[in-house]
């Protein structure tokens, strides 16, 4: 069952050996207290009496003590004027969560659904989630193509609503922003291996602490490895991870920090779209959950590779300067062949198929300059962040020759496709097409005391944001001339202001109530290749925070209305362009968003650790109609765990329970005719998916201070359900019940 480890895993296991030589030993017992005294620590987390600090690992905590995605300010989270919520080392843990998509189903108020095996998407407050940042960098990633793993995390922090101030262009929905591990001033070494269903076998392991000049000099390395089958047909995954950090006091009141990780994610049958729903016919299609329409050879493969630096400058008094820089790049390469168009007849007709060759590389360069501190002004003590960031992302792909015939994606038998060959094509060399995304911006917040119980935040961005895209391609033919294009946008003197105000009515209590608006433009283009409008509009957010048992328990809640013009919906009416691309159209103006959502998190007592929410989300158009019916109206999420008292207080058990509220959105259902071109006649119908509920089981044993084992059983009653529905006129199915498990080492 643990039989993965691979040669990633053998180079790691070699570095515990070298982390527990006796000579790094030696340095890890020298004079800690003066060592302590001579290094800066940077969002280093005990558990005193002051609370929790930023960073997650090694606390048993289930919330922080700090964050500062919302406003880059270091605040607690009962301190930021928005809804938070922070999935924590321990909670991935317990739960399994090795991945983004897992951590996000676990969160409050976020909704998971499959696109297809190979795309997932994030959305919150009625929309899809587009603003990610790692470590807090400005992220001009649409999306996080390879699904990250989570192993190299400490935390999650996810804020709902508008984050123009942090990220840039508003986005109504929220940011994701992923917390990585950082080097240990002590030596700290964990292995882990596990198995479960479909021989999905995933191990790991992280060594970190001091290296050399008595602490001064401290790194970390993280490496894991993959290897996993599914229950649909066809499909395989191998992921291998490799994430490196060093960090030096530079001087006493210096720290830098160099790093790199890496993720390359083999499969094979890669979907593209979901199962069809209905057939020829019209009657309903009921394909299991195991049904892949997708070719064996079919692979959607990425690599990721990030190189980033920062530099902690301690200034005067408690000033500080930060920078940090970090290149991105992301390569695809892999050819797909999923029938996904038209509705199966029984004769094995009646089906189309999308396929492409996915080839090409995308680039971000990002840099982040702040610097903030304290700063009297009428007798009080105020805080003070004002910094500039910029970034550019360039997608490229080569110009393809097509040598396919052109019956290739019309497919003679659905029910047996195993003698469809690989897709055909030829790379000219030539660039076939540009796309690129520059942001630059300055941004200022504050924290300002006005008497010992009211506080306000207000902040505000000014910048650039520009686009482009050029595409080339052949007139006619192989050998006829090149057709250049290019469509560019500038969205210059961009304000995006932000606004709290909080009031601390008890010791534990807060009111707050915020604002800022919203002005994002889109790289989404219509059927006419015409870049659409920017979204705009405003958010609003009142709410009651509590911080309880000295910050290790935080209770949240919060009203939320948003209005908003030009959001962008996938245009269900047109076909994909010539590349397989999307097409989207416009919102339109008025589009309302309301709702409430409340969540506690932290832990409840000793050894009872939780994390409960519930969301309630309406948006509708201009006209009162209700839009993204295939997101639920209402989200309940709970996460709890308990060690177990006296004789038994090596067993933690928990459970997770997921419930929302019932989906649908509208398809084209045959009527069994078809027209004077031979294709069905159609009509709109609801595809639905009633509510239901899931149910994680989990239980670790240590069996001493060094090793653990560990059992997760997810969706324990094997609970059949749509997880995404009318994408594409089809279905995706929810993942069956599994089980794993699981053993730990640590130093």
């Amino acid at each position: 069952m643990f039989a993965p480890f691979t040669r990633s895993m053998t180079l790691t296991l070699g570095l515990i050996g070298t982390a527990v030589s006796p000579s790094l030993w030696a340095d890890t017992e020298q004079d800690d207290v003066e060592k302590t005294s001579r290094s800066l620590e940077l969002g280093s987390t005990s558990v005193t009496a002051q609370g929790l600090g930023a960073t997650t690992e090694n606390t048993g905590a289930y919330t922080t003590g700090s964050t500062s995605t919302a406003t880059k300010l270091n605040l607690s989270i009962r301190e930021t004027p928005q809804s938070i919520s922070v999935v924590t080392r321990q909670e991935m843990d317990d739960f399994n969560l090795n991945t983004l998509t897992e951590a996000m189903r676990h969160t409050t108020g976020i909704v998971v659904q499959h696109n297809d095996s190979d795309r997932v998407s994030y959305s919150s407050r009625g929309y899809t989630i587009s603003n990610f940042q790692i470590d807090g960098m400005l992220n001009t990633f649409s999306f996080m193509k390879t699904d990250a793993d989570t192993i190299i995390y400490d935390r999650i922090e996810v804020v709902r609503g508008a984050t123009g101030l942090t990220t840039g262009a508003g986005d109504p929905s929220g940011t994701i922003n992923m917390i990585r591990k950082r080097p240990t001033h002590e030596l700290q070494a964990k292995a882990s291996a596990t198995g479960g269903s479909y021989d999905d076998y995933y191990s790991y392991v992280d060594v970190g602490g001091p290296l050399a000049f008595d602490g001064r000099l401290r790194g970390r390395t993280v490496l894991s490895y993959r290897d996993s089958k599914s229950f649909r047909d066809n499909y395989a995954l191998k992921r291998e991870v490799a994430y490196g950090i060093l960090e030096a006091d530079l001087t006493d009141t210096t720290i830098l920090a160099v790093g790199y990780d890496y993720q390359d994610k083999q499969v094979q049958g890669s979907s593209w779209g979901t199962t069809p729903y209905w057939t020829g016919s019209g009657e309903k299609a009921n394909f299991g959950r195991s049904t892949n329409l997708a070719t064996s050879w079919s692979s959607w493969p990425m690599k990721d590779k990030t190189a980033f630096a920062t530099l902690d400058q301690q200034l005067s008094n408690d000033w500080h300067l930060k920078a940090a820089y970090t290149h991105r790049t992301s390569d695809a390469e892999g050819k797909v062949y999923y029938a996904g168009g038209g509705f199966p007849n029984a004769d094995g007709t009646g089906m189309s198929a999308y396929s492409s060759h996915f080839i090409g590389e995308e680039k971000m360069t990002a840099v982040d300059v702040n610097i903030s501190g304290t700063y009297p002004l009428f007798g009080r003590d105020h805080e003070l962040m004002v910094g500039y960031g910029q970034a550019k992302n360039d997608n490229t792909s080569p110009l393809m020759i097509n040598l396919n015939s052109k019956t290739y994606d019309t497919i003679a038998n659905w029910q047996d496709m195993s003698s469809i060959p690989k897709y055909q094509d030829f790379n000219t060399g030539i660039e076939g097409s540009q796309s690129i995304v520059k942001q630059k911006s300055g941004y200022l917040a504050t924290r300002f005391n006005l008497t010992d119980e009211w506080h306000a935040v207000l902040g505000t961005r000014y910048g650039s944001w520009k686009s482009s895209n050029a595409n080339s391609e052949f007139v006619e033919g192989n050998s006829g001339p090149l057709n250049h294009t290019k469509v560019t946008q500038t969205q210059n003197d961009i304000i995006t202001p932000y606004a709290g105000l909080l009031y601390d009515f008890t010791e534990e209590l807060t009111l707050y109530a915020s604002y800022t608006d919203i002005f994002k433009p889109t790289t989404n283009k219509g059927a006419g290749d015409v870049y659409l409008e920017p979204v705009v509009g405003s958010n609003y957010e009142l709410g009651l925070k509590g911080s309880f048992l000295q910050e290790r328990l935080n209770l949240s809640s919060a009203v939320f209305w948003s209005k908003q013009d030009n959001v962008p919906e996938i245009d269900d009416s047109v076909p994909r362009g010539p590349k397989g691309e999307e097409y989207y159209k416009s919102g339109g103006k008025g589009n309302k968003i309301n709702g409430f959502e409340v969540e506690l998190a932290g832990e409840v007592m000793d050894d009872w650790n939780m994390v409960a929410g519930y969301t309630y989300t309406h948006s509708r158009n201009a006209a009162g109609q209700r839009m993204n019916t295939a997101s639920p109206l209402n989200l309940v999420k709970i996460s709890s765990t308990y060690r177990l008292p006296g004789e038994w207080s090596a067993m933690t058990v928990g459970a997770a329970v997921n419930w929302q509220s019932d989906i649908y959105r509208a398809g084209n259902r045959p009527t069994g005719e078809k027209n004077d071109k031979g294709n069905p006649i159609t009509f709109k119908e609801d595809i639905t998916q009633k509510s239901y509920t899931l149910v994680d089981l989990m239980a670790r044993y240590k069996f001493d201070e060094h090793v653990s084992a560990s059992l997760n059983v997810k969706n324990l009653f094997d609970q059949k359900y749509y997880e995404n529905v009318g994408f594409y006129n089809g279905v995706f199915w929810g993942d069956p019940r599994t089980v794993s498990v699981g053993l730990e080492w640590t130093l």
